[in-house]
């Protein structure tokens, strides 16, 4: 009788690459779609009640996004364990890295939270945002941090999923996580009854509320799979742990950084005004749309790769990864052609401030340009996890993103106005998918050669 944690193994390392890319990049890209959701929710809320909302929360998110980042690396890492346990058909390896990963799960989280409580309120001193500002986000924030946990619980199941092969019941756990954050956003945002209006602090509790259903759900059915740990299987052998962390820190960086990197960005975008901030945040929201996209195939590289290295299969490892890249890029050049085509629309949903949609409508165009990078850079840098080999495509992705700051600097001191933040990352992301993309093809790419790597799953 097959294990159930290995259901799906024949087709990822045996069937049809493209079928393969389908099977897990389609519900990847679907679920990432829906995380992206929380976002596109709040801030369609919050412009409804004022671009002090709007960009109070676009600025705790840099700082979420922050948080967040840490538990999404330790997640990558020990899924990149799992898929390569799942690939050389070891299910007692595959249930050791799964007591490894929700073990980093969450005690990285209560470490985070604990961190971010006692100096997050300077995040906001640092930004120089307005006192007003300054309050509703700190408001926003607070919550978010206490209810960390339960986020990184949840990114640790669906990877733990994903890395099995099994991409749909990642999609149904943000579905019922979307399905709760939009019923209960607008009544917690605005009040109902004898419930009070909470603004911002709403929008992160019912977030909060959505984390905490999803990562329920997938507790329970990570029984089925036969990789929800006992207690006695808990911490997971040190071995485990270490390998994960040594893939997942530097992917971990790479997003506490880039958050970072918001942080400073948001610094020079306050220069020019709260509506300048909240064109940032809009402006963020909109490029979201594409960027989850890549970041769910993004995810089915990083398991085709672990699993196809797993059977001994590194020429499938590196033809899995390009095509993914390749399919990415159509749903991604879509949405870019709409987005370019019609900027002020877009932004609009978002808010009706004439200003807001002024700095939102050369955002839209200056960053939609460079999209079809983002997908070499997002598609890619799973490609490498998968591999596990992070380090290096971390460090030039951290260097290029900090370039950013510098660079929309020298920008502004020479006259560009709030514009210059936008260039700034347009050509950074250029920047990040040309370097990744020759990277891969350097070290990973030429038939897979330099990516046959022994599968050590003890």
């Amino acid at each position: 009788m097959t294990e159930p944690v290995l259901a799906h193994r024949e087709l990822i390392v045996r069937g049809a690459v493209d079928r393969a890319i389908v099977h897990l990049g389609v519900p990847a890209a679907c679920a990432a779609l829906l995380q992206a959701g929380f976002l596109i929710v709040d801030a369609f809320w919050l412009g409804r009640v004022g671009p002090v909302a709007l960009a109070a929360a676009s600025t705790a998110g840099f700082v979420m996004w922050l948080a967040q980042a840490v538990g999404d690396g330790l997640a990558v890492g020990s899924a990149s364990r799992l898929a390569r346990a799942v690939g050389a058909g070891d299910p007692a390896a595959a249930r050791r890295a799964a007591a490894a990963g929700q073990t980093l799960a969450l005690t990285a989280s209560v470490a985070v939270a604990a961190s971010g409580l006692l100096w997050g309120d300077s995040v906001f001193a640092l930004m120089g945002t307005d006192d007003d500002v300054t309050v509703a986000g700190w408001a926003y924030l607070r919550l978010i941090l206490l209810g960390l946990p339960a986020h990184y619980l949840l990114a640790w199941a669906a990877a733990a999923f994903r890395a099995a092969g099994d991409a749909r019941t990642p999609v149904r756990l943000l579905a019922v996580a979307s399905a709760v954050n939009v019923v209960v956003d607008p009544v917690l945002i605005f009040g109902v009854g004898p419930l009070p209006p909470l603004g911002t602090a709403g929008a992160a509790l019912a977030t909060v509320l959505a984390w905490l259903s999803a990562a329920a759900v997938g507790w329970v059915r990570l029984g089925g799979l036969g990789l929800r740990p006992s207690f006695a299987d808990l911490p997971g052998p040190w071995g485990e742990s270490s390998a994960a962390i040594r893939v997942g820190l530097p992917v971990s960086l790479e997003g506490a950084l880039f958050s970072l990197v918001y942080v400073f960005l948001t610094t020079v975008t306050s220069g020019f005004g709260t509506p300048a901030l909240a064109a940032l945040g809009v402006g963020h929201k909109l490029e979201m749309l594409n960027y989850f996209v890549c970041a769910g195939m993004g995810a089915a590289a990083a398991t085709l790769v672990g699993q196809a290295l797993g059977a001994g299969d590194a020429g499938r490892a590196s033809r899995a990864a390009w095509r993914a890249l390749f399919l990415t890029c159509l749903p991604v050049g879509a949405v870019t052609c709409l987005l370019v085509a019609f900027p002020r629309v877009a932004v609009a949903v978002f808010s009706a401030d004439r200003d807001v949609q002024a700095a939102g409508v050369t955002y839209a165009l200056l960053v939609g340009m460079s999209q079809l990078f983002m997908a070499a850079e997002v598609v890619l840098f799973g490609a490498f996890a998968g591999a596990q080999r992070t380090a290096l495509p971390a460090v030039l992705v951290v260097a290029l993103t900090a370039l950013r700051v510098p660079l929309a600097a020298w920008l502004v001191a020479r006259g560009v106005g709030v514009e210059a933040v936008w260039l700034a990352i347009g050509a950074t992301t250029v920047l990040k998918g040309l370097v990744l993309g020759v990277l891969f093809a350097v070290q990973l790419g030429r038939g897979g050669r330099a990516i046959d790597l022994p599968c050590r799953s003890g």
